[in-house]
């Protein structure tokens, strides 16, 4: 971590918001639940060249932001972009528009990494959560993806999903589905972002103090035993809340940059609505948080951005924590979280 805080090594990665627009209606997502105040857009590919002139400060670029990224028609070309700038590059989709043209298209582009969202292992469950969406479809493309890579040897072939109280018996389920269709591993991600109380009680973690259901804690056992047997990599988010020094989306190293060119310190401090304020049920309570943007590409360059002195001052609480954990007699009394961040369940390790 320190070599990145000196400036030593090129940041670790930088997340690009191509698109706000998606063709589901998933029950958890604020795009469903927002759908009055949603700006439905995708990036301006001379927005998307501005935004790259600065790539080359970051290791890793991942094309994703609470949109589809293949509704993108500049896809491919800003994939070409990235890797001309030194970077490995990644997507996350919801699967519709990977027939095998789009793969091959994708493959040919330089991808490394695809990431499938998908919300269980049946059609009843998946079918009914991601609204729009067909597993079985969806099985399909994966089984062409993995068929037109085997040629190429790349690009890492992922599967994501969020667990919920309604999901999380299909974990065991879920990992056979990623051997099935050749996926190469299985990434498990709590409800982390809850936008509605209709929401509330879904999540599977537990608040401090309180163990996690065992019926949870089984299905997972029963994942991760099957996973090593069948040789899928497979990745589980913590289930207890504990404060974390620097939270998971790692402002140190990362950056995320929104359709319209703001850039931010994670996709979780961005909504691409209408208001300055981001709905948040946290704990069993309602928050309003405001959008934090430290400038916008369109008008400066990225790296000026990242140097402005209030974007500093913002990364360098989250240094102080980091060196008060490793230096404590040098750094005494307790350093408070952002304020935006305090009631993100990301900062407390879920």
């Amino acid at each position: 971590m320190l070599s990145f805080l000196r400036g030593k090594e090129r940041l670790r990665s930088i997340q690009v918001e191509i698109s706000t627009a998606c063709q589901l209606n998933c029950e958890m997502c604020p795009k469903n639940l927002f759908s009055s105040r949603w700006i439905s857009a995708l990036m301006d590919f001379d927005l998307y060249r501005t935004i790259s002139e600065d790539m080359n400060m970051f290791r890793y670029v991942h094309l994703q932001g609470w949109g589809e990224p293949l509704l993108n028609p500049n896809i491919c070309d800003m994939i070409t972009i990235a890797k001309r700038k030194r970077c490995s590059v990644g997507v996350t989709t919801n699967g519709l528009l990977l027939d095998r043209e789009m793969c091959s298209d994708l493959i040919k582009a330089g991808v490394d990494l695809i990431a499938v969202s998908v919300a269980g292992a049946r059609p009843e469950t998946h079918d009914l959560i991601r609204k729009g969406s067909s597993l079985e479809d969806l099985k399909q493309k994966l089984k062409d993806l993995s068929s037109v890579r085997k040629v190429e040897k790349r690009p890492k072939i992922t599967l994501t999903t969020i667990m919920m109280k309604n999901t999380v018996h299909e974990l065991p389920d879920l990992v056979n589905l990623a051997r099935e269709v050749g996926a190469d591993e299985l990434i498990v991600n709590n409800l982390d972002y809850i936008p509605s109380p209709d929401l509330g009680g879904m999540e599977v973690f537990s608040p401090p103090g309180l163990e996690p259901e065992k019926h949870i804690l089984e299905s997972i056992e029963r994942a991760k035993l099957l996973a090593d047997k069948l040789g899928v990599r497979l990745y589980v988010r913590p289930l207890k809340m504990e404060e974390s020094v620097v939270c998971a989306e790692s402002p140190l190293t990362n950056v995320f940059v929104t359709y319209q060119g703001d850039v931010a310190p994670c996709v979780y401090l961005h909504l691409p609505t209408k208001e300055r304020v981001i709905p948040r049920f946290f704990m069993g309570a309602g928050y309003l948080v405001e959008k934090l943007y430290f400038g916008r590409v369109d008008s400066e360059r990225l790296r000026d951005v990242w140097k402005k002195e209030i974007y500093r001052d913002f990364r360098d609480i989250f240094y102080r924590r980091a060196m008060a954990q490793m230096y404590p007699s040098s750094f005494p009394g307790k350093i408070e979280i952002p304020e935006q961040c305090r009631t993100c369940y990301k900062m407390y390790s879920i």
